[in-house]
């Protein structure tokens, strides 16, 4: 197995940066009193500063445009939102095998040649029917229904500049129109959910799995052009990786096209849909109640662009105390950036409670479209200084400076200093970077991360717990920006005690598998995280 990069960004005092703006510009700030009116303050000084604001709060055609560079920046990889479309079985490391239900001899032929057909099947998708792509029923029309509409709204989007010659009514009536029957037919798909949000199947173990586990409340957000049917397939999926049950909270489909214009309007917007607000309700209920010690996130795709925007609903509205009781873990994650503030100065030593969010882990496949255009890019652009990954000598001598000067003798330089930077944002949490394609969630991603064992109903471990040699989970780790490592460091260059090791590369710290960096790991087949006192 190829060796796993784990990245963690940089810390903030040392990618800060403040412009100066010299030659005593002039600076007009307007302050508005209870009756509305406004007055001017001049304030003037010899060198004047200012924080420039993070990438993601720029203007909307910025944004816009920046995401358009990015997305034709990885268009080759589009194919690979759906690519491998099976997997053989010697691309793992075990395969499932043919269980009793498909060695009976039913009494009809069709019936026999449907079981022969799963059994087939089942060894090159190893969730069996959960998978998305597995060639049951409900996921060829589910297929087939998303093919058409990618034709239909591809013609409805290049008729457009042709009707603008029609008076504006028409034009307004064709849009209409053509949106409302969209969204009548987009109901096959998503199916009536009243309440937004459908529970996970009742396995035999469910309601054990509710008792162990009853102060956990476990939420899912799905990503793009998934309906009922896949949404249902992946909190199965969860519920039998974890052994929790799972809710999952729709994040409906409007077909793969206008659900990617949702995205461009969510992000370069910061745009809320009713689902986002949905989403929000349920994850602040959990928080507020006193019964549920430990809510759990998880979210993929879109799920994780509208995960970023609840994040900071929830930060702005909790206190963080309620906060602590939240963990977040994204897959194939869209959003292009990811709150979590401090609550203790940069320079402590690391500690999970000295964030509003003790726990957030994004695991991305390398050649994963959706990933490449947001969590890989926006991730790694926080985690490099200048275009590049920092040895840990010179973070080091980036802390002793601490903060980045910008000096700027103009207006116009002024502004050309406060532009869009990727590299300075926030996007926290750990990166765990699978090399690989593919973004389904339970195909690409849990089949690959968290495998099943041949009766679909728990992860496949060793006897000890740890994961089978050969998998994902058992793969070596370079870990950049290694927090603790920079935390040596800092305590170095401030004169206490601590251990250098000045010839390291990106803060790599000494060599682990990925289930002990990972935190997702520890809940798997039932299984918690012990925690330590901090």
């Amino acid at each position: 197995m190829a060796v796993v990069n784990v990245t963690y960004s940089l810390p903030k005092d040392v990618t800060e940066k403040k412009v100066v703006v010299q030659s005593g510009t002039e600076f007009q700030i307007s302050t508005y009193g209870k009756n509305g009116h406004g007055t001017d303050i001049s304030r003037s000084s010899k060198d004047p500063s200012f924080r420039p604001a993070y990438y993601y709060t720029g203007p909307p055609w910025s944004l816009l445009w920046s995401d358009t560079k990015l997305f034709l920046k990885n268009i080759l990889y589009l194919p690979c939102i759906v690519y491998p479309f099976w997997s053989q079985p010697p691309a793992r490391s075990f395969h499932l095998g043919v269980d009793n239900r498909f060695r009976e001899q039913p009494r009809f032929l069709v019936s026999q040649l449907h079981r022969q057909f799963q059994a087939w099947a089942q060894t090159y998708f190893h969730s069996g029917p959960m998978d998305e792509l597995y060639p049951s029923w409900n996921n060829i029309c589910d297929i087939t229904f998303h093919m058409i509409l990618m034709v239909t709204q591809s013609a409805f989007l290049l008729s457009l500049p042709f009707l603008t010659v029609l008076s504006f009514n028409v034009f307004v009536a064709y849009v209409a129109l053509f949106v409302t029957i969209n969204y009548v037919a987009c109901f096959m798909l998503n199916g009536w959910m009243p309440n937004g949000f459908i529970m996970s199947k009742q396995f035999p173990a469910t309601a054990q799995w509710r008792e162990d586990h009853a102060d956990e409340e476990w939420i899912f957000l799905n990503g793009v052009a998934v309906g009922k049917n896949w949404l249902q397939s992946n909190i199965d999926r969860i519920s039998l990786t974890f052994h929790r049950e799972v809710k999952g909270v729709h994040n409906r489909t409007a077909g793969i096209i206008f659900d990617v214009i949702q995205c461009l309007l969510e992000r370069c917007l910061y745009f809320g849909t009713a689902d986002t607000r949905i989403c929000f309700s349920h994850i602040s209920d959990a928080l507020l109640n006193p019964d549920k010690k430990k809510i759990i996130l998880i979210l993929h795709s879109q799920g994780g662009l509208e995960g970023s925007i609840i994040l900071d609903w929830l930060i702005n509205q909790h206190p963080r105390e309620v906060l602590q009781k939240l963990e977040i873990f994204t897959f194939g994650n869209a959003a292009n950036h990811f709150n979590n503030p401090r609550v203790k100065k940069e320079h402590a030593v690391p500690r999970t409670k000295d964030r509003a969010i003790r726990h957030i882990e994004h695991y991305a496949n390398s050649r994963d479209f959706v990933s490449r255009w947001g969590v890989l890019h926006f991730k790694k652009q926080t985690a490099k200084k200048d275009g590049r990954f920092l040895l840990l000598g010179e973070i080091t001598a980036l802390i002793s400076r601490k903060t980045q000067v910008i000096k700027a003798t103009t207006k116009t330089a002024a502004k050309q200093a406060n532009k869009l930077d990727s590299e300075w944002n926030a996007y926290e949490g750990v990166l765990i970077e699978r090399s690989g394609s593919g973004h389904q969630l339970n195909q690409h991603y849990l089949d690959n991360i968290f495998p099943l064992d041949d009766s679909l109903s728990r992860v496949q471990t060793n006897g000890d717990g740890s994961p089978l040699p050969g998998t994902f989970m058992a793969s070596m780790t370079n870990v950049r920006n290694d927090p603790w490592k920079i935390d040596e460091q800092r305590k170095l260059t401030n004169g206490t005690d601590g251990t250098a090791h000045h010839n390291s590369v990106n803060g790599h710290s000494d060599e682990k598998e990925v289930y002990k960096v990972s935190r997702l790991w520890k809940y798997v087949n039932g299984n918690s995280p012990v925690d330590k006192k901090q």
